[in-house]
């Protein structure tokens, strides 16, 4: 894998932890919607979005488990 390569994958990484956290801060099936759309733009979402946003979205979930086992 070459370094252009890389740094696109890591942009796109970075682009779908970005696109999970507007989610999870507006948690409203509009903001959904406009998510896909906004994704979906080229008929195509990279594999390293998709692995952003669930990497996001699991951590979201583990830390708010973490929370709930403390209180």
């Amino acid at each position: 894998m070459t370094d252009e390569n890389q740094t696109q994958n890591d942009e796109d990484f970075d682009y779908g932890c970005e696109c999970a956290m507007a989610l999870l801060n507006e948690p409203t099936e509009d903001r959904l919607n406009d998510l896909i759309d906004e994704l979906d733009e080229d008929g195509m979402i990279a594999t390293e979005v998709v692995y952003g946003l669930l990497a996001t979205i699991l951590m979201s979930i583990t830390s708010e488990e973490d929370d709930e086992e403390e209180h």
